[in-house]
């Protein structure tokens, strides 16, 4: 498989998840559940799982960007993926355990932490789809 196919898989099932846990499956969540704090659970737990995967899909496309790029310097795609990394950890391991305090303790800022997390995961998706974008650039320049 060529590294422009792995990198491109990679690429999309990144993407791919993310669109489906905060298009589809968070919003069924709160449509479908009654209980708001399960819901909120349920959103959470998909989230969490698609940060791993984040990590784990986006740790792979910066080995394959990094064997690909010369220089490092001038590799964009390289660091829009290192760009969807760092929004994805800031989201997960940063954001929302503020947020999860702040709702637990019925607080006043919930709803601007919830509002920041989900300012860093539209940045996160921003960073993997101009990625997409730049293999969809790269495999017409090869004819592909």
């Amino acid at each position: 498989m060529s590294s422009l196919r792995a990198r491109w898989i990679l690429a999309a099932l990144w993407l791919g998840g993310l669109a489906a846990v905060g298009l589809i499956g968070a919003p069924t969540a709160f449509a479908v559940i009654p209980d708001k704090m399960l819901a909120a659970a349920v959103a959470s737990r998909m989230f969490y799982v698609m940060a791993l995967a984040a990590v784990a899909l986006g740790g792979l496309l910066m080995v394959l960007e990094r064997a690909h790029a010369r220089p490092l310097a001038v590799s964009t795609p390289f660091f829009l993926v290192l760009g969807g990394l760092f929004f994805t950890v800031l989201g997960e391991f940063v954001v929302v355990p503020q947020l999860l305090s702040a709702a637990a303790a019925h607080a006043a800022s919930a709803g601007m932490w919830h509002a920041v997390a989900s300012l860093v995961y539209l940045l996160q998706a921003i960073c993997v789809f101009a990625y997409v974008w730049t293999l969809a650039a790269a495999a017409a320049r090869q004819g592909r």
